[in-house]
């Protein structure tokens, strides 16, 4: 073989590797997610769906309570239900249509009357109330 040829393929292969490190290095420093990031962020995405009239709803059928409470956390129908507090009855009508699991929505209502009647007592103020909400 021709001594310029295995230059030319050693300088081709010098030259690619450095594009391809210095590309990576980029892409890197961006802060765009990696793979695993991004599959940790939207690994509850597959739960939520919409319905025939476009609205959000959480399906969690299946798995046990801890994983349901946190697909409800990462959800959109968490901040749709915080965006109608302190309209308790909203809420709950809220949880009641958009929540396809029954035993979840059970959970979920007896938790956010539980709320409920502890501020329409007065025990606690609306700013309590709604971090309690949030934390459900």
């Amino acid at each position: 073989m021709d001594k310029s040829f295995i230059m030319f393929v050693a300088v081709g292969i010098g030259f690619f590797y450095l594009i391809t490190d210095f590309v990576g290095n980029i892409e890197r420093d961006d802060g765009y997610p990696t793979d695993t990031e991004y599959r940790q962020e939207h690994q509850y995405d597959k739960y939520t769906r919409v319905d025939s009239v476009g609205r959000a709803i959480l399906d969690v059928e299946g798995l046990p309570l801890q994983r349901q409470l946190e697909a409800w956390h990462r959800s959109s129908l968490k901040g749709e239900a915080l965006s109608l507090f302190p309209d308790f009855d909203e809420i709950k009508r809220l949880v009641k249509d958009r929540v396809i699991t029954p035993d979840f929505r059970e959970v979920l209502l007896e938790k956010i009357g539980n709320v409920e009647k502890t501020y329409l007592r007065g025990e606690i103020t609306s700013d309590q109330a709604r971090k309690k909400l949030e934390s459900l």
